[in-house]
Order: structure tokens, then C-alpha cells, then sequence
């Protein structure tokens, strides 16, 4: 088996490689890049691609994958793990969902919607470490795009079926998810952007699993990734052992991604159910009270279904002005 090769680093073999991707520079000399652990196999098998901290309060993401990666043994690995512990260093650096403004041409990019591959190659920076993130891609057999919800949240996967060429990708991506362990929310779409879309465009099986409480690296959220990143090795052939179910059992059922709740007026968001709750079209999500006590709205659901998460007003406060999207929402079909 030969060594594997990626942007510039060599991973033998049963070695375990740390480096970067690659690299953009800033005014002042200093260059930013994408960090990457590559642990290869001794035997071969499929390449996993896996991202995290592709928005910079999505932390736990990383918190997962490093774990991963440290209770991995490439003695016992087929094929190899190459782990982008943070896909946007700008973002991950100052604990933002976007890059943050740096250039006099702005920035303020969501690295979800980034051209990856093809990338922009004369776009701004957040763009250029896109598509440094894009190049590994192209190596890949699978990839995963860790992601994280607000603490108020159930755990779950995104898939996307539209997006998928074919039915062996479509089945693949089903089963690497179902291995995974959370609930399955299909989110429609074609986009070719961000890992996962540019995976499915290029025949690349992909998800984007979603953790609980992004801003914090606790026990059990950082394990529930660790275990969905280990059980997806195993369902791809890359270990040996039987799948280990997640602490928060799957919700049943064939779920899409539906829409937001919006508050239209300002004040204090009062949830009335707990995530993954059932509730029928016309029920009450949540309350609006405004600072003088008095009920002044409240947000119903438009349809039969759950919300996901509720999401708040700046650092997930429930305190929110009017216009305020305040949980997401899905359906069963």
C-alpha cells in the first residue's frame, strides 16, 4: 500500500500526519490555514473526508472529531480518515457563524454556501480556503460536514436526496446517516455548494450530521459525535465492530426540513414544548411577553410538525426584537 498523498503531506502506511491543508496570507505576513490530521490505514479501503467548525460557533464539531482521531488506531484502519479539524479558522478564531469582515472589500462569508469545487479561486479569503477544503474533497470516497444546533435542540442528521446523481450515492448516504444514530431530516435541494453539496455534485456520499449546544465542548455532545463519526467508519467498511447506539434514540420517521418560526414582535420567547415535540398546525410554539408582562404574540405552527431547535436572538438569549427567526422547523411526509 502506498503512502497517501495530500497538499503537500505524506502519510505512510499506519502513520498519523498533522499539518495544513493550505494556506492564505494576511496583510501582515501572517498566513491562516486549514488544519488537517490525516490517520492512514494499513490496509486499503475508503478515503472519509471529514469537516468541522465550518462556522466558528459550531465548536464541538471539532471537540468530536479530534476525539476521533485520537481513539483511532491506523493499525486497525482500512483506508484513512482526513480530518479538517477547522474548516474556517477566520470564523473559529473569533467565534463566529460567518468570517468576519477583514479586507476593505468585505468578507462576512458563510463557508456553507462557498464555492468548493470548483472553487474561486480569486475570490476573497474565506473563499480561497474554500476551495483548499475543496481539493481534499476530490480525493474523497465519503465526507461528513459536522455541524451544531443551540442547546435547545434534538440531535439530527441532514441528508439530501435531490441533490444525490444516483441511486448508489442516494443509498450510501442513507446508510453511512442511519449508522450515525440521530434522527434523519431530508433538507431539499440541488445546491453545489459547501462539503456536502459538492461532494453529492461529484458522486461523493455526504451528510451533515447536527450536535447540540455549538458553543460548548461537553462530554456528551463531543461523544455523540465520536461515535457517529466511528459508527460511519464502520458502516463503510473502514472498521470492524457493531454499530453503538447514541444516547438520544432516532426519532421514525421520513422527515424533511420545512421552514423557520418567525417572531413579529419584540420581547421575551417563552418555548412551550421541548424539541422534537408533535404539535398540530394552529398550536403554540412559543409565547412573545414584552418587558411590562403582558402575552403580546403567539408564534403557532403553520402546519403539522416539530421544531428542531429554537435559536433565540444573539448568543441564543430569549430575548429577541420583532423579526427574529426563532426555531426551525421540520415534517413528515
Amino acid at each position: 500500500m502506498a503512502n497517501f498523498e495530500l497538499a503537500g503531506l505524506s502519510a505512510a502506511p499506519g502513520e498519523v500526519v498533522k499539518g495544513h491543508l493550505g494556506h492564505v496570507t494576511l496583510a501582515d505576513g501572517n498566513k491562516v490555514g486549514v488544519p488537517v490530521v490525516i490517520v492512514n490505514g494499513v490496509e486499503d479501503g475508503p478515503t472519509l473526508v471529514v469537516t468541522a467548525s465550518i462556522h466558528g460557533t459550531e465548536i464541538n464539531g471539532t471537540g468530536a472529531l479530534l476525539k476521533t482521531v485520537r481513539a483511532t488506531d491506523p493499525q486497525q484502519l482500512k483506508g484513512r480518515l482526513v480530518a479538517i479539524t477547522v474548516g474556517n479558522p477566520f470564523a473559529f478564531q473569533v467565534g463566529s457563524y460567518f468570517s468576519p469582515v477583514i479586507a476593505p472589500t468585505g468578507d462576512g462569508i458563510n463557508m456553507s454556501s462557498a464555492p468548493m469545487w470548483p472553487a474561486d479561486s480569486g475570490g476573497t479569503v474565506t473563499l480561497r480556503l474554500a476551495g483548499v477544503i475543496g481539493e481534499a474533497l476530490k480525493v474523497a470516497t465519503h465526507s461528513i460536514d459536522v455541524h451544531s444546533n443551540p442547546p435547545d435542540a434534538i440531535p439530527f442528521t441532514l441528508i439530501r436526496r435531490d441533490a444525490c446523481p444516483d441511486e448508489k450515492v442516494l443509498n450510501e448516504m442513507e446508510k453511512m446517516a442511519e449508522a450515525w444514530g440521530f434522527t434523519v431530516i431530508d433538507s431539499p435541494g440541488r445546491s453545489a455548494t459547501g462539503v456536502v453539496g459538492s461532494s453529492l455534485a461529484h458522486g461523493i456520499p455526504s451528510m451533515t450530521p447536527e450536535l447540540i449546544a455549538d458553543f460548548f465542548l461537553w462530554e456528551d455532545n463531543t461523544n455523540s459525535g465520536q461515535i457517529g463519526i466511528t459508527n460511519t467508519m464502520k458502516a463503510i467498511g473502514m472498521l470492524e465492530g457493531d454499530i453503538v447506539p447514541q444516547a438520544t434514540p432516532p426519532m421514525k420517521g421520513d422527515f424533511y426540513m420545512a421552514d423557520r418560526l418567525t417572531s413579529h414582535k419584540g420581547g421575551l420567547m417563552w418555548i412551550k414544548h421541548p424539541p422534537g415535540t408533535f404539535l398540530r398546525e394552529g398550536d403554540t410554539a412559543v409565547d412573545m411577553m414584552d418587558v411590562w408582562g403582558d402575552l403580546i404574540e403567539e408564534v403557532k405552527m403553520p402546519y403539522d410538525g416539530y421544531c428542531w431547535s429554537f435559536t433565540g436572538g444573539v448568543g441564543y438569549t430569549q430575548v429577541v426584537p420583532e423579526g427574529t427567526q426563532i426555531a426551525f422547523t421540520f415534517r413528515e411526509r
